[in-house]
Parts: structure tokens; C-alpha cells; sequence
């Protein structure tokens, strides 16, 4: 009778060598992004897939299976990836000759998990491998428990240096820490998100969300749920009413960037609405995430809204600007809603001649102000939307323009404008590039090298995946 198990030989094998070609062939396209995860993949997540579902096979049983996939690697594509693997890409693997390669770093935390000993890299690819006989070379485990505790015992400020190094440092760390550091992010992300801690949570969500590295190796180790969730809920169930709170900006500022969060990771892997959480109908993500860039008629808006969209344009455009009570008296989530149709109704204002541009330039720069400054991704999402249908499009590109390239940006609003970009910088990029290639007259109050210019760095960020 044929056995359809398979053999766990065969299965670390056959693993082993799809892992190898995936890596062969993004170094062959040179796709830096999948090269780096696939690299962290073979080097740090496939050993502790290994350890925890293999747990009966160690040493030479190990050594065996490994010995095949590893020796038998197309040297053709060896000799292209040492070839191409130049500037910022490490050479993942080279030609069978070099001493040292992917293979090699992949037998290391092999052996750091105890499952084959540290001579096997010899035996198996036929040289000496000192680095894995170096006991100096040997990565330090991270305790999850020591380090969250550790961190929750700091204030505001040692959090900040101590989270910046981490997520710089995760896409170089070893199997001994790099998933251990993902589950101390994810963690944290849950304790703040439960205990309102908004300014720690803003700051974690914000380096992670400038490092599209540390999103992809995130999800290497967890599932976009396990770390949505909690983002979701906190913004969902948010706070704005407590008359203790002394300073609204911050207030929105925490919740703006704790939004762009779950906006990059929604944007960047293209999720469903069912893989990041469960939804109800009256949840603000969920109306946010489908109606980002969606203006609604006045006579939609019901008495309340209406009053905040009056009270919002008015503070735009008057000289007086916007007062604590406007802010105090509207919530984040319906400020972020109505950015679209704040934006629709200023520009029919500006096309009635009801104001000018400059004046309505000088009104949505208050966008750019750290506190109101991520919703400019609702306001770039309903431009680009609206560009597709206008026949006369100076004064939308004239906002885009204020909105992409401004004249000034502040020391904290400067990341968080990096993260809008790439969050909202494709749409605008491909409607541009159309207008370019089809307009016969282009209004030569438009720099649109800038534009483009300064949105290429971002595109890649909603579609390399």
C-alpha cells in the first residue's frame, strides 16, 4: 500500500530547496525587497519552523536532509547573484568557491537552535566555516518578558531611543532575536493600544511605519491581525472628550499616526478588510479604510457635520485660524472623515472666485501641521480621484502641489509627511503621469519634475508586494 506521508527528510529537503530558488530567482530579477525577506526567511524563520514542528529530528538526521539542497544549488545562479549583489544588497550566496555565504548564515542559526552541531557546516558543503566555531560570532538571545518590562518601566523619552534602535536593527538580527523582537513590538502594540498609553503607541507606529524592512519582517513572524487588531480597537474606541486633556493637537497627533500605522500595513500588503481584524459596521477604520478619499453631498452630512465642515473651512481660510474650541468640539475621527469634502467644498469655493488660490493654498497648508497632518492622505486620495474626471485641473494641481512639495515643514512633521506619501503618493503619481502624456496645454504654475520627483522614492511602497 503507498505511504502518501511524506518522510521528514523529504520535507525539510524539498523546503529547503524552494527556499534556495525563490531567493535564485528575486537575486536573478533583482528584487531587493524579496531578497531581503526570502534571505530572512532562510536565515531566521525557516530554523524555528524547523525546531518547532521537527522537533524529533536533530543532528545527523538533520545534517542528511540538509546536505542534498544545500550542495546541489544551480551554480549558474550563484555566479548571477554574486554578480548583481552589489550597493546596498549583501551578497546573499556566491559562486560554490566563495568561504562564506547565505548557506552558511542559514547553517549557523541551525546550529545556535541545536539542531545539527557546529562542525556540520563542514561536512556538509565541504570547508571550513570558522564563524560557526567562534563562540564570540554567536548571537545573544532576547527575552521578550525581561525587555517589555524593561520598557514599560521607561519614561517617554528612553522609549523613544530604545524603539528607534529596534526597528533599525530587526532586519539584521539573528534567529536568536529577530522574531523575538517582532513579538516584543507586537506586545507592546496590544499593552499600549489596552492601556491608552497614545504617545508611546504614536511613537512605535511611526518608526515602524518608515521602515517598510521592519512591516515585511513583521509579518514574516505574526499574523496582520495579531498586530491590527489592537490599533484598530484603540482608534475605534478613542478618547477625545476627557476634560483632563490639556493639549488637543497632541491628542490628534497620537491618533493621526497611530491611523497611518494601520494604513501602511493595509495599503502596503493590499489586505482584505477580514485580515485585519473583525469590523463592524460602525467602526470609524472600517468607514476610514473604504471611504478614504470619498466627499460627501452637504445635504448628506446631517446638521452636526455640516456645523463641524462649516467651523473647519471657516478656521482654514479666516484670519483667526483655528481655535482650541474648533478642535475641542470635533473629534479626530470626523475631522479625518470630512478632510475630503472640506477639500471639495474649498475647491468650488476657489472656482465660484468665492477666494483665490493663494488663499486657498494658504488655507490647506494648516494640513501640514504635525497635528492634522495625516489626514492629507484622505485629501491626496480624493485629488487624484477627482483629476481623472476634471477637464480644468489647475487648482488641484496648484493644492497638490502645496501638499507634495510644501514651502516649509517642520522638524516632527517632516517623518510623518514622509508616511503619507507613501501611503498616498501612487494615486497621484499615476494621474499625473496620464496628464503628462495626454494634456495638449499644461498650466505653467505646476512644477511637475518636483511633483514627481519627490513621490518616485514612495511608489514602491504599495505595489512591490
Amino acid at each position: 500500500m503507498h505511504n502518501k506521508t511524506r518522510s521528514p527528510d523529504s520535507a525539510i529537503g524539498n523546503l529547503v530547496s524552494a527556499a534556495f530558488e525563490c531567493l535564485s530567482f528575486c537575486a536573478m530579477k533583482q528584487d531587493q525587497t524579496r531578497i531581503i525577506l526570502w534571505k530572512c526567511f532562510i536565515v531566521n524563520r525557516l530554523p524555528l519552523i524547523f525546531q518547532k514542528h521537527l522537533s524529533g529530528v536533530r543532528g545527523s538526521s538533520f545534517e542528511y536532509s540538509l546536505r542534498r539542497p544545500l550542495f546541489t544549488i544551480d551554480e549558474n545562479a550563484l555566479v548571477i547573484v554574486n554578480a548583481r549583489a552589489a550597493n546596498e544588497i549583501d551578497v546573499m550566496f556566491s559562486a560554490p568557491t566563495t568561504p562564506y555565504d547565505v548557506r552558511h548564515e542559514f547553517l549557523k542559526s541551525m546550529a545556535q537552535l541545536g539542531l545539527i552541531d557546529s562542525a556540520a557546516s563542514d561536512r556538509i558543503l565541504g570547508r571550513n566555516s570558522d564563524d560557526l566555531h567562534n563562540e564570540a560570532n554567536m548571537e545573544k538571545p532576547l527575552d521578550v518578558e525581561e525587555m517589555i518590562a524593561s520598557l514599560l518601566e521607561m519614561d517617554s523619552f528612553e522609549v523613544e531611543t530604545v524603539i528607534r534602535q529596534f526597528v533599525a536593527d530587526v532586519e539584521t538580527m539573528g534567529c536568536l532575536r529577530q522574531g523575538a523582537t517582532v513579538n516584543v513590538m507586537v506586545e507592546l502594540i496590544s499593552l499600549w493600544s489596552a492601556q491608552k498609553e497614545t504617545y508611546k503607541l504614536r511613537l512605535l507606529a511611526q518608526e515602524i511605519a518608515l521602515s517598510t524592512a521592519a512591516m515585511n519582517i513583521m509579518l514574516l513572524y505574526r499574523d496582520p491581525y495579531e498586530i491590527l487588531q489592537p490599533l484598530i480597537t484603540c482608534v475605534d474606541s478613542w478618547n477625545y472628550e476627557d476634560e483632563s486633556m490639556i493639549d488637543f493637537q497632541d491628542n490628534y497627533t497620537d491618533f493621526g499616526l497611530i491611523l497611518l500605522l494601520i494604513c501602511s500595513f493595509y495599503y502596503h500588503f493590499q489586505l482584505d478588510l477580514g485580515e485585519i481584524g473583525s469590523l463592524n459596521g460602525n467602526s470609524f477604520c472600517m468607514r476610514y479604510l473604504m471611504s478614504s478619499g470619498v466627499a460627501h453631498p452637504i445635504e448628506s452630512l446631517g446638521q452636526e457635520r455640516s456645523d463641524l465642515l462649516g467651523g473647519w473651512i471657516m478656521g482654514l481660510f479666516d484670519t483667526n485660524g483655528i481655535s482650541d474650541d474648533m478642535i475641542r468640539s470635533c473629534s479626530p475621527m470626523d475631522y479625518t472623515l470630512l478632510v475630503p469634502t472640506i477639500v471639495q467644498q474649498s475647491v468650488a469655493a476657489c472656482n465660484r472666485n468665492f477666494m483665490d488660490v493663494d488663499t486657498l493654498k494658504g488655507g490647506l497648508e494648516y494640513f501640514l501641521q504635525p497635528f492634522l497632518l495625516s489626514s492629507v492622505v484622505g485629501a491626496l486620495h480624493w485629488i487624484a480621484h477627482e483629476l481623472w474626471t476634471l477637464r480644468e485641473f489647475d487648482i488641484p494641481l496648484q493644492i497638490l502641489q502645496a501638499l507634495i512639495i510644501p514651502q516649509f515643514l517642520s522638524d516632527e512633521a517632516r517623518p510623518i509627511h514622509k508616511i503619507v506619501l507613501r501611503i498616498g503618493g501612487l494615486p497621484v503619481y499615476n494621474i499625473i503621469q496620464e496628464i503628462l502624456r495626454n494634456a495638449t496645454q499644461l498650466p505653467d504654475t505646476i512644477n511637475f519634475n518636483g511633483i514627481m520627483d519627490t513621490l518616485t522614492p514612495h511608489l514602491q511602497f504599495r505595489k512591490e508586494l
